[in-house]
């Protein structure tokens, strides 16, 4: 690994430690109905992945970094996907959307070597 991904992949999985604490956080202190507490979780975790997204740079030769970009990419088609599928209804849509996004964050979270 080259020195310059050292900061990169630093400063990554701190942007995913700090959404999974706020995501914990919202399980553990929260009186919230459970949709309501689900669809906050889901933000937090779509707010990580861009903040993950836009400090990724453009292009790499990197592993780690090309797996990021590859998993952000299928992301976005799944979502694109979704988003033309016109059969389904919009709280289908919405819980299919959920459940595009935390997987997405989850397997981020893998690929960042988080536990």
């Amino acid at each position: 690994m080259t020195p310059e991904v050292k900061p990169l992949l630093k400063k990554l999985r701190e942007i995913a430690i700090e959404a999974l604490e706020e995501r914990r956080g919202l399980v553990v202190y929260s009186k919230m109905e459970a949709q309501e507490m689900d669809q906050l979780a889901r933000k937090v975790e779509q707010e990580a992945l861009e903040q993950i997204r836009s400090a990724l740079p453009e292009s790499s030769i990197l592993l780690e970094i090309q797996q990021l970009q590859d998993r952000l990419q299928h992301m976005d088609g799944k979502l694109a996907e979704l988003d033309a599928r016109e059969e389904i209804s919009d709280r289908s849509r919405r819980l299919e959307r959920d459940d595009i996004i935390w997987r997405a964050f989850e397997e981020v979270v893998v690929l960042l070597g988080i536990e």
